[in-house]
């Protein structure tokens, strides 16, 4: 079976497909929208596994039948597609499954209830022929592949459609490994490491809670205060993004509430930002990563618990049962009284040894992206696709 993968979040699991099977396997990167995370992964230099190119111009989104990218997808056998990939996959004329990423289920769909995110002008109206684009697009997909969350479950339902099946985020795990000295590069002393990469998103606007796009991160700020006043000795690092605008209102929260000497804002010098080599080796350097609280969880919560360290985020308890019955190593806070309990128990080291161990088996688990690549052949054939 010939297999064709679009959108910039594809990497891991077109990867996955081909280790694991032996489909033939091609990735379609639009060089536009290329994550700066991918840049230096050495796939991408081989041209028979990775094309990337204009894909998704403002021409082949108005023709999507006529576009370039319709017409190579139409030579495989079925493909997995991400973001504009709904607006490409009819014109292609060959089965397609949609994995939402967040953006492309929340948002593209929706012109009016997002529209607080963007400039208002051409912005709107290029925002209304995408959404037009998408929603034909994902209506005739042969399957939506998300996780059940609140988020990706209700944009799907006010859609007309319905999560078909869930599909594990793929991750690296030789990559985003513990440490390969076997020496941990995190402090060995009473303090304790943070590193939190999620974006700054504190306001709790009605569309960025029904999006999933409400962080909650002023609960880590708030906890951490806690646990200084109590005598724990804390060090945070936070990623400063460009056109984040919470992160002034993080900045000042931060001063307010005494801790301007205890946070570190990293830069990646560059408008593509870290990529995933240099993110690896930032969770190992942290005794402990902190996702987000908004309900659900991301690549963050992975590639720390795939180094091998502690997790605290927030997730929805019944929806994670449902998707992990055997359960999920990561540490739960949904106050700032929690986040500083939490974080006066990790001051045992073996304590933080013990939830990092298991954190990567069960990643091992559920999430290396060849046991994800062995589940996407299977829901294919669910779907009857082989």
């Amino acid at each position: 079976m010939r297999i064709a993968l679009y959108g910039p979040y594809m990497y891991e699991l077109a990867l996955g497909l081909r280790d694991s099977s032996d489909h033939d396997v091609r990735l379609f990167l639009d060089q536009a929208t290329l994550p700066g995370s991918l840049l230096a992964e050495p796939g991408l230099g081989d041209a028979d596994f990775v094309e990337i190119g204009p894909w998704a111009t403002r021409n082949s989104i108005l023709r999507p039948t006529e576009s370039e990218i319709a017409k190579r997808l139409s030579e495989f056998d079925v493909a997995l597609v991400t973001e504009l990939g709904p607006v490409f996959g009819p014109g292609a004329g060959i089965p397609f499954v949609f994995i939402p990423t967040g953006w492309d289920l929340t948002c593209g769909s929706f012109p009016i209830r997002s529209r607080a995110t963007r400039a208002r002008g051409l912005g709107d109206l290029s925002a209304l022929v995408v959404a037009y684009r998408m929603r034909a697009g994902i209506s005739r997909a042969s399957g939506i592949w998300g996780a059940s969350f609140a988020p990706f479950a209700n944009a799907a339902a006010r859609l007309g459609s319905e999560l078909t099946d869930d599909l594990p985020q793929p991750i690296d795990t030789a990559l985003f490994t513990p440490e390969l000295s076997g020496v941990s590069t995190a402090e060995k002393s009473d303090r304790i490491s943070i590193f939190h990469p999620s974006r700054i998103m504190m306001s709790a606007t009605q569309f960025l809670v029904e999006t999933g796009q409400w962080k909650r991160n002023d609960l880590l700020l708030e906890g951490m205060a806690l646990a200084v006043a109590s005598g724990v000795d804390v060090h945070l690092r936070l990623i400063w993004r460009a056109n984040c605008p919470d992160q002034e209102m993080a900045k000042q929260l931060i001063e307010d509430l005494g801790l301007t000497e205890n946070v570190e804002w990293l830069e990646a010098g560059n408008p593509r930002g870290f990529t995933w080599r240099e993110l690896a080796d930032l969770y190992r350097q942290s005794d402990l990563v902190v996702d987000e609280f908004g309900g659900w969880f991301g690549l963050v919560a992975l590639e720390g618990a795939a180094c091998g360290r502690p997790v605290l985020n927030h997730v929805d308890d019944l929806t994670m049962r449902q998707m992990y019955p055997d359960g999920h190593p990561f540490l739960q806070a949904s106050s700032a009284a929690e986040v500083c309990e939490t974080l006066v128990h990790l001051l045992d080291p073996r304590a933080r040894e013990e939830i990092g161990d298991e954190s990567r088996r069960w990643v091992l688990r559920h999430h290396d992206r060849s046991v994800v690549g062995q589940r996407a052949v299977e829901n294919l054939k669910s779907i009857g696709i082989q």
